[in-house]
């Protein structure tokens, strides 16, 4: 029920939607590019359920062990690569002033 909630078209999700069809793809590319966009909005939700499908002893501890690791390195993680990603935009903005 929660995983048909949260794949509703939300505002993120029709403004991705809308970008990409700014990009003037040809009919084909549009296509394979609006499903890729999917499996990386849906990869949260079918990961885990695949999963328990494919490995029902496995998947559970699994997903308990992935739930440590949030809760220990998470912050950490978040913190290193927002900094890079603040870092790269940082320097693309310095060389567009230069440029």
């Amino acid at each position: 029920m929660i995983g048909a909630v949260l794949t509703l078209p939300g505002a993120s999700y029709l403004a991705g939607l809308d970008r990409l069809s700014k990009l003037d793809y040809s009919t084909a590319a549009t296509v394979l590019v609006v499903i890729a966009f999917n499996l990386v909005m849906l990869s949260l939700i079918e990961g885990p359920l695949i999963a328990l499908a494919l490995a029902p002893d496995w998947t559970p501890r699994a997903i308990e062990r992935a739930k440590v690791w949030a809760g220990t390195r998470g912050l950490q993680f978040a913190v290193r690569g927002l900094a890079i990603i603040g870092g790269a935009l940082v320097t693309k903005g310095i060389i567009g002033l230069l440029v």
